[in-house]
C-alpha cells in the first residue's frame, strides 16, 4: 500500500488496529543523512517492548520516587507496520508488516477503551470548557456526553481523558495567569473605553491587588450608588486572593455590582488603595452610606477615603456575636430582651435608657465586649441611623447573598482567568434578571385592590417589587386611626393607633410641618426605606389626599429610575466569539446525524451508502479545518514564547484560614461537644439534654402558668402591636 503522508498511514494502521482489537502507537524513525528528513517510520502494537524497572530509582535527596500503582502493559509483542518514503515522489510505501500478536486481542465491546482509540476532540474540548464555566463537575460532564452520543462506548474518550485535558490546561496557565488577566483587562479597555482597571505588583514583581469595573457597573453606580455594601470573601481562587466586591440594590431591589477587587491582605493600606480606585472609577463621587462588617482595618480606611460617608456596621453579624461573647446561660435568659431593646427603640434616648436597664438586670455591666459595642452604638443600633436612607438594608446580608450567588459559579480551585470567565458569566445572569424585571414592568400591570386614586397613581410609577411593598402598607393603613395631640407653632403632632391595639401599646407619632407641608413618622420607614409607611398613608387617607405628593416619591424606586441619568463611558463594541456558538452548532449537527443514522441503519444498503458518504465528508471537513488549526496554534505559541512580565501571586493566608495541627494523641481523644446551655463540655452532653436548661425550662413554664404576664413575651407582643 502507498500513502501520501505519515499521518494518513498511521490513521489507516490505527483503524486496522481498532478492527483487530489492539491499540497502535508510533515507534522508531530514521532520517536521511543528506536531507535530514524522516524517510522511515514504524508503527507498533501498544504492547511492543518491555517496561524499564524504575521502582528503585532514587532522587537527589536519596528519596524514593512515588509511582502510580499500575500493572505491566508491554509483553514484547512483535506486531508492526513499517513505511519508507519513495526515492521519487512524496508518497510512502509499506515495507514490512507483521500481523501476529503474543497476547489476547480486545473484543469489540472493549476496544473503545484502548489508548489510541480514545481522543478528546476539539469539539469536546470546547464543550468541556463551557461545562466547566457553568460549574458542571467533570463526572457530570461525561454523563452529558454519554447522553449526547448514545452511550459511554460512543463518546470516544473517558472521564480520565477529560481530567487529563483539564490538568494540561492548568499546566499551560502556570506562570502566566496574572499576566493573561491583565492582558484581558487591556483588551476590554480597547473594546470599550468605559472599562476601568488598575493593578499593582509587589517588590518581587508578583501580582498583589487589582480593581476593575465595566461600563455597565459604572453606569449603574451613577443611579443606584447612594448606598453601597462592601464586604470581603474567601475561597474564590487557588491563590487565596481575597475577593472584594462593591454591591448595591437597583430599582427592583435586586443586587447590582458596582466594581470588584482582589487583595493579597486585609490591612488598612490595601483597603485604602482599593477604595481610592473605586472612587476614581465611579462617576458620581463617594456614596452617602456604606455598610460593612465590623473590621478595624476597613473602618480606618473608610474614615480616610470617605470622610463624609455615613459608615454603618452590619447588625446581623453583631447580633450573632452575642452567643459567643456571653455566658451560655446568661445568653439564653437575657438575649431576647436585649434584642428587643436594640430593634424596637425608636430614639437614641429611649435606647440608652432601655439598654442601661436591661444590662443592669442581666448583671452585664462589666462585660468588656458589651461596653465596647455600646461605645460604637451609633454605627450599628438602628435608633441612631433610622433617619438615614439605606435602601431598606439593615445589614451586609446583601453582600453575603451576592457572595453565595457568585460561589455557585466559582470555586477555590479556579485560576484568575477561570475566575474572571465564570464571574462574567454570573454577572451576565444577574443583569439578565434585571432585564426580566424591566420586561415585566413594561408588559404586566399589577391589579389594584381599592379605588383610591393614589393606588392607581403609584401602580404606574413603582416597579413591581416596590409596588407590592407599597400596596401592603396601603392595605395595612386601613387598620389605623389618626388622633391630633398638640400644636406647637408650625408643627402639628398626631398619634397613629391600630384599632386592635391595647390602650397600653405605644402609638406612632406623626409630625406635620405646616410651613413646609411635610409629614414625618416616628417609625422612620420613609426615611430609611424610601417608601411611605402605613401611618403616613393613614394620615393621607383621612385628610383626603388622593395623590401621593412628589416629595414622597423616590425616583430610584420607579420604573423610570434610569431615565435621564446619562453618563458617557465611551462607545461599546461587540466582538463575536467563534466558540460562543459551538455548543448550539454541535447540538444541531448531532440531532441531524442521529436522525440520519437511525434511518440509514434500517437497511444494509442504506448503511453502506452512508458509510461511504461519511468518508468523503470527513476528508473535506479536515481540509477546511487545517488552516484554522494552524492559525490557532501559531497564536498560542506566540503568546507562550515571551517571559511573563507579571508573576503569578503567592499563596495568601487570610484571617482564620489555618487551624493548628493536632498531634496523634489529640486526634485519638473522643470529640466533646460544647453545651450552649451551661458552657460545659461532654461527649454526650449538649443543649438538647442539658440538665440545667431543662430545669430552667420547667421553672419558666411554671411561672407562665401561674402569672398573667411573662415579661419578655409581653414586650414582644407589645412591640408588634405598635405596627
Amino acid at each position: 500500500m502507498e500513502f501520501t503522508s505519515v499521518e494518513e498511514a498511521f490513521s489507516c494502521y490505527n483503524q486496522y488496529a481498532r478492527e483487530a482489537g489492539f491499540s497502535a502507537r508510533i515507534s522508531n524513525s530514521k532520517k536521511s543523512k543528506i536531507t535530514n528528513e524522516v524517510v522511515w517510520k514504524t508503527f507498533v502494537c501498544f504492547k511492543q517492548g518491555h517496561t524499564d524497572d524504575q521502582r528503585h530509582k532514587q532522587t537527589k535527596d536519596d528519596q524514593q520516587i512515588r509511582e502510580r500503582v499500575r500493572g505491566e502493559i508491554r509483553t514484547g509483542c512483535k506486531s508492526k507496520m513499517s513505511i519508507a518514503k519513495n526515492q521519487t515522489g512524496s508518497n510512502w510505501t509499506v515495507t514490512n508488516f507483521v500481523e501476529s500478536h503474543n497476547h489476547p486481542l480486545s473484543t469489540p465491546s472493549k476496544v473503545h477503551l484502548l489508548r489510541s482509540h480514545r481522543n478528546v476532540s476539539v469539539a469536546k474540548k470546547a464543550l468541556t470548557q463551557q461545562f466547566s464555566e457553568a460549574n458542571v463537575p467533570t463526572c457530570q460532564q461525561i454523563r452529558l456526553l454519554e447522553i449526547e452520543y448514545g452511550g459511554p462506548e460512543l463518546v470516544g474518550c473517558t472521564e480520565r481523558d477529560i481530567r487529563n485535558f483539564e490538568r494540561d490546561l492548568r499546566d499551560e496557565e502556570k506562570g502566566i495567569d496574572a499576566e493573561t488577566l491583565i492582558e484581558l483587562f487591556a483588551s476590554e479597555k480597547e473594546k470599550n473605553s468605559g472599562f476601568f482597571y488598575e493593578y499593582e505588583v509587589d517588590s518581587d514583581n508578583r501580582f498583589s491587588r487589582c480593581f476593575w469595573a465595566d461600563h455597565i457597573s459604572r453606569r449603574a453606580y451613577s443611579v443606584f450608588g447612594d448606598v453601597v455594601v462592601f464586604d470581603t470573601t474567601y475561597n474564590t481562587n487557588k491563590y487565596g486572593l481575597i475577593f472584594a466586591p462593591f454591591v448595591g440594590v437597583n430599582h427592583h431591589h435586586q443586587t447590582t455590582v458596582f466594581g470588584c477587587g482582589f487583595l493579597s491582605d486585609e490591612k488598612a493600606d490595601s483597603f485604602v488603595w482599593l477604595l481610592n480606585k473605586f472612587i476614581e472609577a465611579m462617576p458620581t463621587g463617594a456614596p452617602k452610606v456604606i455598610i460593612t462588617d465590623q473590621d478595624p482595618a476597613m473602618t480606618k480606611a473608610i474614615a480616610l477615603v470617605f470622610p463624609q460617608t455615613f459608615h454603618r456596621y452590619c447588625l446581623w453579624h453583631i447580633l450573632n456575636k452575642f452567643s459567643e461573647k456571653l455566658n451560655p446561660l446568661t445568653f439564653h435568659e437575657n438575649y431576647q430582651s436585649i434584642n428587643n431593646v436594640i430593634k424596637h427603640c425608636t430614639t437614641p434616648d429611649e435606647f440608652e435608657k432601655s439598654w442601661e436597664e436591661v444590662i443592669k438586670c442581666a448583671n452585664l455591666e462589666k462585660n468588656n465586649w458589651l461596653c465596647l459595642m455600646y461605645e460604637l452604638r451609633q454605627k450599628w443600633v438602628p435608633a441612631y441611623f433610622s433617619h438615614v436612607f439605606c435602601a431598606g438594608m439593615s445589614s451586609s446580608q446583601r453582600s453575603e447573598s451576592s457572595h453565595a450567588f457568585f460561589k455557585t459559579y466559582i470555586s477555590k480551585k479556579n485560576s484568575l482567568m477561570d475566575f474572571i470567565t465564570r464571574f462574567n458569566r454570573a454577572l451576565r445572569h444577574q443583569r439578565h434578571n434585571e432585564l426580566i424585571a424591566d420586561h415585566i414592568d413594561m408588559n404586566e400591570h399589577p391589579r389594584t385592590k381599592t379605588n383610591w386614586p393614589m393606588e392607581t397613581q403609584m401602580v404606574k410609577l413603582y416597579t413591581k417589587n416596590k409596588w407590592m411593598e407599597f400596596q401592603n402598607e396601603m392595605s395595612e393603613s386601613h387598620g389605623y386611626y389618626v388622633q391630633q395631640i398638640s400644636i406647637e407653632g408650625e408643627l402639628v403632632i398626631y398619634h397613629v393607633m391600630n384599632f386592635q391595639s391595647s390602650s397600653s401599646s405605644k402609638p406612632r407619632v406623626l409630625t406635620h410641618d405646616n410651613h413646609r407641608d411635610y409629614i414625618s413618622c416616628s417609625c422612620k420607614k420613609f426615611e430609611f426605606d424610601g417608601i411611605p409607611c402605613r401611618h403616613m398613608l393613614a394620615f393621607f387617607r383621612i385628610n383626603q389626599v388622593f395623590h401621593l405628593p412628589d416629595k414622597y416619591i423616590l425616583k430610584r424606586w420607579t420604573q423610570h429610575a434610569k431615565v435621564g441619568a446619562i453618563y458617557d463611558l465611551g462607545g461599546q463594541s461587540f466582538v463575536d466569539d467563534p466558540e460562543k456558538f459551538l455548543m448550539s452548532r454541535h447540538s444541531k449537527l448531532s440531532y441531524k446525524a442521529s436522525v440520519l443514522i437511525d434511518d440509514a441503519s434500517l437497511t444494509e444498503e442504506g448503511t453502506n451508502f452512508l458509510d461511504e458518504q461519511f468518508d468523503g465528508i470527513y476528508k473535506k471537513i479536515q481540509e477546511m479545518n487545517v488552516g484554522k488549526k494552524g492559525d490557532n496554534g501559531s497564536q498560542r505559541n506566540k503568546s507562550m514564547d515571551g517571559t511573563p512580565v507579571i508573576s503569578d501571586p503567592s499563596l495568601v493566608r487570610t484571617k482564620g484560614c489555618g487551624k493548628r495541627l493536632k498531634s496523634s494523641k489529640e486526634k485519638a481523644i473522643p470529640k466533646s461537644r460544647l453545651c450552649h446551655g451551661c458552657g460545659n463540655r461532654g461527649v454526650s452532653h449538649d443543649k438538647r439534654n442539658c440538665p440545667l436548661l431543662q430545669q430552667g425550662s420547667s421553672i419558666d413554664n411554671h411561672n407562665i402558668n401561674n402569672d398573667d404576664t411573662y415579661e419578655p413575651l409581653a414586650s414582644m407582643a407589645g412591640s408588634n402591636n405598635m405596627l
